[in-house]
Order: structure tokens, then C-alpha cells, then sequence
């Protein structure tokens, strides 16, 4: 156990009505190391609203390695404005919102957490929630402050190299090699041979089979993974040429391999219909073509990307077009 108080960060991931998923509050010290991504992928998964607590450990950040603990929370009115309405607080598409939040420690684990650490993170994190809804498009990713955790942490083991035991053989010293006979006066001594390792045949085959089928089992693990976000990729310029399509992009995040349906939605054209596709783990891009309207001056779109299998997530951005 610690000798010293521990500090926690409180932490909120989450969408709005309009916006898709994103970081809203971030400890202040991965905003100074510009790593407040990997809480959006280290606390996720599926698993239901007003579950059980999890935690994740992030090792390897430049800001050093963290704790992450987090739960998710299903958004009711009364969160927003104390009000005893019954029920939840839905997107423009009537889908329930919900939080994603908790708290990061600094270079510890959690072996006894306290429920006063949430309840703190929490009501930090709703006073954010607050302010992203009030503006979603204007909004700016707020940074934490550390409070000190009533959690009980340990400092983080580090892993030591295991020293296997020496087997104790004859004590008797080997034998000198024989003396060589002397070489005579004159003669050329030729340098030993410098051989090229070789790696037999038979060794060969079963490295690259070794390596092929750790590929394989990265990229194509069964289809048994779940999407853990979508985010648009944000375009190069405002600046567009109308009269041609416009190609729209979508990052679709899966926790490991797994085969989507999907949909696209906006504010200008209909739905489109179901499509399917394969994807690894981690980020795969899709994309769409529109066509815009090549009188216009400026186009407001707002496009959806909905992953309906193997679960419910989307995600949606807000472009203002400028035509050429």
C-alpha cells in the first residue's frame, strides 16, 4: 500500500444529440502529452449501462503508465437538470445516451476501490457532459484537475527476470585441449573459414508457417468482435468542388476481427441501405461518394454512419462546404 495519498483524474467519454463519440474531459498531464485518445480505447468494449466498475492499464505513454478505471451510466433527466422525469435522454435518432467515465491513477494499481472515487469522477464528469450539450459544435475537450483517491492503490509490480537454477555437474575440470604440432618455419598459415550461418530447410518452413499464421490470427481472429467506436475523418479543406462527388470517410473501430451491417444517414439524403464488410481489429476506414448540389454556395451536411451488427454504435460529423 501506499505511504502517500494517490491522486485520481476523472475522466468522460461520451456523445451528444448531434455528435458522435469523443473525449470530453481529460486528465490535465495526457492533454499536456497529447495522448487523451487511448482513454476512448483503453475504456471501452460492450457491455451494458450501470454495470460493474472495470479497469484497464495503459503502460508505454509518454506521460508515463496509468490506471484507468471506468464505468458506463445510461443519461436520465435528472442528470442534466434535476428533474424527476422518468426514463433517458435520447440522440436526434432516439437512441439513450450514455456516459462513459471514471478516474486515472498515475503509476499505481487499485486493490481496494472506494465508490466515493466514482461519485466524484462522476460529478465532474455530468458539469462537462453539461457544457458539450449546451454547444456541441463549439466545444473544446476540458482537462481535469487530480483529487485525492480514497481507492487503496499499490504501486505497480514490475516483472523480474526469473534466474533458473544452475544444474551442478562434475566438479572435475575439463581436460586442456591437445598442444597442435608446431608449424614449420615458412609455411603459409591459412585464416579459419568465416561460414555463413544457414538455417535449414525443414527450420525455414516452419518460421514462415509460425509467422503466417500469427498474421493471420491478428488481422482475421474469427468474427466474434464488437465496435467500440466510429468518428469521421475530418476532411482537408471546407473548400469543394460541387459539380464532382464528394467522398465522405468513417473510421469504424472493432475490438477484434468481425463482420459489420451498416447504414449511412444525413440531413440532405435518404438512408441507404444496409451494407456489409469484414473488418480486422483496430481502425478500419469506410467511405461513401455524395453527390452535392452544384448551384448551391455552401452546403451544411450532417452524415451518420450507423453500425447496426454485430452491435449498435455510430457516429456522425457535422460538415460546412464551401463550393468552388
Amino acid at each position: 500500500m501506499s505511504d502517500h495519498p494517490m491522486h485520481g483524474w476523472a475522466f468522460l467519454v461520451a456523445r451528444g444529440r448531434r455528435k458522435g463519440y469523443q473525449s470530453l474531459l481529460v486528465p490535465d498531464f495526457l492533454v499536456q502529452s497529447n495522448e487523451y485518445g487511448v482513454l476512448g480505447q483503453a475504456a471501452s468494449g460492450d457491455f451494458p449501462p450501470e454495470g460493474a466498475p472495470r479497469f484497464s492499464r495503459i503502460n508505454g505513454l509518454a506521460a508515463g503508465d496509468v490506471t484507468v478505471a471506468y464505468l458506463t451510466q445510461r443519461l436520465t433527466p435528472a442528470d442534466l437538470d434535476g428533474s424527476p422525469a422518468s426514463g433517458s435522454v435520447t440522440d436526434e435518432f432516439g437512441r439513450p445516451l450514455d456516459l462513459l467515465y471514471g478516474f486515472v491513477c498515475r503509476g499505481a494499481d487499485i486493490i481496494d476501490l472506494q465508490q466515493a472515487d466514482f461519485a466524484a469522477a462522476r460529478a465532474e464528469a455530468l458539469r462537462t457532459y453539461q457544457r458539450f450539450l449546451a454547444d456541441e459544435s463549439g466545444f473544446m475537450v476540458e482537462s481535469s484537475r487530480p483529487f485525492v483517491l480514497r481507492s487503496v492503490t499499490a504501486p505497480v509490480q514490475q516483472q523480474q527476470p526469473v534466474l533458473e537454477p544452475t544444474p551442478v555437474g562434475d566438479a572435475t575440470p575439463a581436460p586442456y585441449p591437445p598442444i597442435p604440432p608446431p608449424v614449420p618455419e615458412g609455411t603459409a598459415v591459412a585464416a579459419p573459414a568465416r561460414g555463413r550461418p544457414t538455417l535449414s530447410p525443414v527450420l525455414a518452413a516452419a518460421l514462415i508457417l509460425a509467422v503466417s499464421l500469427i498474421v493471420w490470427l491478428v488481422l482475421f481472429r474469427g468474427d466474434d468482435g464488437m465496435v467500440t467506436k466510429v468518428s469521421f475523418v475530418e476532411p482537408s479543406s471546407s473548400k469543394v468542388f460541387c459539380t464532382a462527388p464528394f467522398t465522405l470517410r468513417a473510421t469504424v473501430t472493432a475490438d477484434a476481427a468481425t463482420k459489420i451491417k451498416y447504414h449511412w444517414e444525413s440531413n440532405i439524403f435518404p438512408p441507404s441501405e444496409q451494407l456489409e464488410k469484414s473488418i480486422p481489429e483496430g481502425d478500419s476506414v469506410i467511405e461513401t461518394k455524395v453527390d452535392l448540389d452544384d448551384d448551391a454556395d455552401r452546403v451544411e451536411l450532417t452524415q451518420a454512419l450507423v453500425v447496426d451488427e454485430p452491435n449498435n454504435v455510430s457516429g456522425k460529423y457535422d460538415y460546412h462546404l464551401t463550393c468552388k
